[in-house]
């Protein structure tokens, strides 16, 4: 049977399946034509993120209604119910992962055993999912929970456990090679190391792209891969203003859209909010859907205090001139597509201002 394997970071908008896309996907599984797995791992890192969600909204509101209470309102009632509300979104939020799980064709896979040896040997040995990240004047080791989310791949792929193919849905860069299209080498190495055939495993980014090769369109399936691939492969990417061929700065090609007021501005992270749509014929088609692009950079401090950087939010101090910074854009994606040829070929992508 095929399995799919769901990451965190594919489904961190939509943790219990329940937009357009992951309605599909769930329908599918229903209907026999795929069984969606949900690492324990995986379901405590949403379930954390849906808390922590909650409980900032919490204590916004908690604070607002201090300020209230600090003009002479009486808020106490109000207080009341907001905390026993929040006390029931608690409640709400394991409902929704239990109604998820006891879907048909649905399931959860524990935590892998996994000996600690093992886990420190692989993060000393800077092997994948391990990655070194810098934060300010420090290098730090990442990966923990995506190693244990690999182990839990590789319990799946065991071919006692008779899943014919596995699809894992990710788009984080611990498990990927470093132009994001496939599994990185270090844990091809591991499939090696067990005797598992490689062509049981296939990466792809998220739910969307989950759902076109589920439903096997032979066609649609490479173009909407090519698609993808295109436009995640533009998470790194700077998107502020550089020195074009000509001595003038402008921004990146496939920059159309306003760009938040950001130095060293680039793209953290994207999430793709509908599913492509082709259009044209002959030897070119043109691919379309919407994303939300995430862009971080630096904001100099004077911008900030003068109220001009209101799109973006300010996080930790960098230096003493500059604050981190971070901003969310909802952009409309293009991808012009070659399929003259044996393959779909990307020839160009842009990201422009979403239409209102």
């Amino acid at each position: 049977m095929l399995t799919i394997v769901l990451d965190a970071n594919p489904i961190h908008a939509d943790p219990w399946l329940t937009s357009p896309p992951g309605m599909r996907l769930r329908e599918l599984a229903r209907t026999g034509a795929c069984r969606v797995v949900v690492p324990e791992v995986v379901r405590q890192e949403l379930h954390r993120q849906q808390r922590e969600a909650a409980r900032e909204s919490h204590a916004k509101l908690v604070k607002d209604g201090e300020a209230m209470a600090g003009i002479g309102v009486d808020v106490t009632q109000t207080s009341d119910h907001l905390a026993e509300t929040f006390r029931r979104f608690d409640a709400d939020i394991d409902r929704a992962f239990a109604e998820l799980l006891n879907f048909e064709g649905v399931a959860s896979e524990p935590v892998p055993e996994v000996p600690a040896a093992d886990i420190l040997e692989r993060d000393l040995g800077r092997r994948r999912p391990f990655m070194e990240v810098k934060r300010k004047d420090k290098r730090l080791s990442v990966g923990f929970r995506d190693t244990l989310i690999w182990e839990t791949v590789l319990a799946i792929l065991d071919p006692a456990r008779g899943y014919d193919k596995v699809l894992f849905v990710t788009a984080d860069g611990g498990f990927l090679t470093d132009d994001a299209r496939s599994i990185h080498p270090d844990l091809l190495a591991d499939l090696d190391k067990r005797d598992f055939d490689r062509d049981r495993l296939v990466s792809i980014k998220n739910v969307y792209q989950a759902n076109a090769f589920i439903e096997n369109k032979a066609v649609q399936v490479g173009r909407v891969t090519a698609a993808t691939e295109a436009l995640y492969e533009l998470v790194g990417q700077d998107v502020s203003m550089q020195m074009t061929n000509g001595g003038d700065y402008d921004y990146p090609d496939f920059v159309k859209f306003a760009v938040p007021p950001l130095e060293g501005a680039y793209i953290s992270d994207i999430d793709q909010t509908s599913e492509f749509e082709f259009s044209g014929n002959g030897d070119s088609v043109m691919a379309t859907a919407e994303a939300t692009v995430y862009v971080e950079g630096a904001v100099f401090k004077g911008d900030w205090y003068m109220d001009e950087v209101d799109s973006v939010e300010v996080g930790s101090e960098l230096n003493e001139h500059y604050f981190e910074g971070s901003s969310a854009v909802d952009v409309h994606v293009v991808v012009e597509i070659d399929v003259s040829g044996d393959g779909p070929e990307v020839v160009r992508i842009t990201l422009g201002d979403k239409a209102v």
